[in-house]
């Protein structure tokens, strides 16, 4: 298995590799500014955390039993002082870690599914990141491909993937550098997905982009989890295909891994 490492190079390459990386998240904020103008937003139907587990819970036992294992709340509590300390340093990163619904979410998929292969897009501290090592580290079984570039800012090497704990990095590959540019790649040379997050860009063009890629990856029984599905159409079309399971979770925290309790929104589809 890959130990953690963000891939490096000479410092010409880097240099290149960074200047690539900034064109690639400039045109990615073009088409943020784009779809708050004149983006149309989706009228989803949606459900409460709770119903989702009862949905999970109709499939297969021990729900309840896994979201209250030791592992889980251990976690849960050192991700909430890692962030204290990271936002005492940069407050205005209060809003890049996953929320404790969707990091919860991630855990008891991971769980319940027992993938061989996850993928997310999107790492910042490294929340939902680390909520899935977890629950491939008790699964015993299982491999992390997380592709991101890094924060456009100095000193990123000391938040980027903070949360996740040295214990678990053998079981992780982090992979510098946009979904556009990594994941296509990526997903030929793994063929075959188990789970999917997708956390990156929430564009309509990028997460489009990365559902078409992964659907064709993603094994009959997996898993695809999105992110703030309510800002664009692009998890709509999830629904047109061959899928068991289709739901957009909407509710409130109840107890926040950061900050004040938040109202959540993420898309959970089970192939």
């Amino acid at each position: 298995m890959s130990s953690m490492k963000p891939m490096g190079g000479s410092g010409r390459r880097v240099s290149a590799r960074t200047l690539r990386e900034f064109g690639d998240l400039a045109l990615g904020y073009v088409d943020l500014g784009r779809e708050a103008l004149f983006g149309a937003s989706p009228d989803y139907d949606t459900v409460s955390w709770e119903s989702v587990l009862r949905d999970l819970e109709s499939r297969g036992d021990g729900v309840a039993e896994i979201l209250d294992e030791l592992a889980l709340r251990d976690l849960e509590e050192a991700t909430r002082q890692i962030l204290r300390y990271v936002h005492q340093e940069n407050p205005r990163g209060a809003q890049w870690p996953a929320d404790s619904i969707l990091a919860r979410c991630c855990y008891l998929l991971c769980r319940l599914v027992r993938p061989a292969i996850v993928v997310e897009t999107g790492v910042a501290y490294g929340v939902s990141s680390a909520f899935v090592l977890q629950a491939l580290e008790e699964n015993g079984r299982g491999v992390l491909h997380s592709v991101d570039p890094p924060p456009l800012r100095r000193g990123y090497a000391r938040s980027w993937g903070v949360a996740v704990p040295e214990e678990l990095k053998a079981r992780w590959t982090l992979h510098r550098g946009t979904s556009k540019r990594i994941l296509p790649g990526l997903l030929e040379k793994l063929g075959t997905v188990d789970v999917f997050l997708h956390d990156s860009l929430h564009t309509h063009r990028n997460m489009r982009r990365e559902f078409e890629a992964v659907w064709p990856c993603l094994r009959t029984g997996g898993v695809l989890i999105a992110d703030d599905v309510e800002r664009n159409r692009a998890f709509g079309g999830l629904r047109e295909l061959n899928q068991s399971l289709w739901r957009v979770v909407r509710d409130r925290e109840a107890r926040p891994l950061h900050g004040n309790a938040a109202p959540v929104t993420f898309g959970v589809v089970v192939k």
